[in-house]
C-alpha cells in the first residue's frame, strides 16, 4: 500500500522558486534582540504596553517574537562587530556610527567609559554579537549588544572565542563553539543589575556546522538597526 503523502512531501516535491521574493533579507526583516531584562526594563511593567507576560529580571527575551528564554540558554556566536555610536548628551537621540579607529579621532575626551566629542556629544562602544540559538538554528541569527557594565563580560568572551583549542591541536574558529549563557545577578554600592555570564559548553555538530555557513554568508554588511540599540541603551543596560 502506498504511503500517504503529507503537506511536507508536496512541498519537497514542488518546483517552486523564490521569483518576487528577492528582497526578502537581512536588511528588509526586523533583526530580532536578545535582551536581558533588568529591573527597569519596559516589558517586566504591566502597565506598559510592551509587557510580557511571565518575564522578570534576570530572563533573556527576544525583542521581536517576545519569547523568554529564562536566566540560561546556549548560543552559537557567528559574527562579532565592535561600534561606537554616537549620541546627542543626555541620551538626546542617535547622531551616528563609528569605526573604533573613527570613535578615536572625534574623542577629545577619552574619559574611561565616557569619551566624548567637540561638540559634547557621547560616543559609547558596542560589541554587538549575531547568535543562533541553540535549538532554534533555523530561525536565524538574533543579536545580542553589550556595551557599559558588560563590556568586561564581552572582552573575556572575545578571548574565549579565539583562545579554544581542539582535541586536534588546532585553535577552533569562534563559530565553532557553543556558550551556555546565563544571567548573574551583581550588586555595588545601593545598586544590583544582572549581568550575562559565557561558559564553554561543547563544539558545533554538522548539521549545525551546515546552518551556520548558509547564515553567515546572509548576515548585513551594515550595523544593526540603530534605534534599537537605543532602546536597549534607555531601557536595558544600567550604566554602573
Amino acid at each position: 500500500m502506498a504511503k500517504e503523502k503529507t503537506q511536507i512531501d508536496w512541498i519537497e516535491d514542488a518546483q517552486d522558486t523564490l521569483e518576487g521574493f528577492e528582497d526578502l533579507n537581512s536588511q528588509t526583516m526586523a533583526i530580532p534582540f536578545l535582551k536581558l531584562a533588568q529591573d527597569l526594563t519596559p516589558e517586566t511593567k504591566k502597565a506598559k504596553p510592551v509587557f510580557i507576560q511571565g518575564l522578570e529580571p534576570g530572563m533573556f527575551f527576544n525583542s521581536v517574537t517576545k519569547k523568554i528564554y529564562g536566566n540560561e540558554l546556549k548560543v552559537i556566536i557567528i559574527k562579532f562587530e565592535c561600534i561606537y555610536i554616537e549620541w546627542k548628551p543626555d541620551r538626546g537621540g542617535f547622531v551616528g556610527y563609528h569605526s573604533p579607529e573613527n570613535a578615536r579621532k572625534l574623542a577629545v575626551d577619552q574619559t574611561f567609559g565616557a569619551w566624548k566629542t567637540k561638540e559634547g556629544n557621547d560616543l559609547q562602544e558596542y560589541y554587538t554579537y549575531y547568535c543562533l540559538i541553540v535549538g532554534e538554528e533555523h530561525f536565524g541569527p538574533i543579536v545580542y549588544s553589550m556595551t557599559s557594565s558588560a563590556i568586561k563580560v564581552a572582552k573575556q568572551l572575545n578571548r574565549a572565542l579565539t583562545t579554544q583549542m581542539m582535541d586536534n591541536g588546532k585553535r577552533a574558529l569562534p563559530y565553532y563553539l557553543i556558550f551556555d549563557l546565563e544571567s548573574v545577578h551583581v550588586e555595588k554600592d545601593a545598586n544590583d543589575w544582572f549581568l550575562p555570564k559565557f561558559t564553554f559548553d561543547s563544539y558545533i555538530n554538522k548539521e549545525q556546522y551546515e546552518i551556520i555557513g548558509s547564515e553567515r554568508k546572509m548576515l548585513p554588511d551594515k550595523p544593526v538597526d540603530y534605534a534599537l540599540i537605543e532602546d536597549k541603551r534607555n531601557n536595558v543596560e544600567q550604566d554602573f
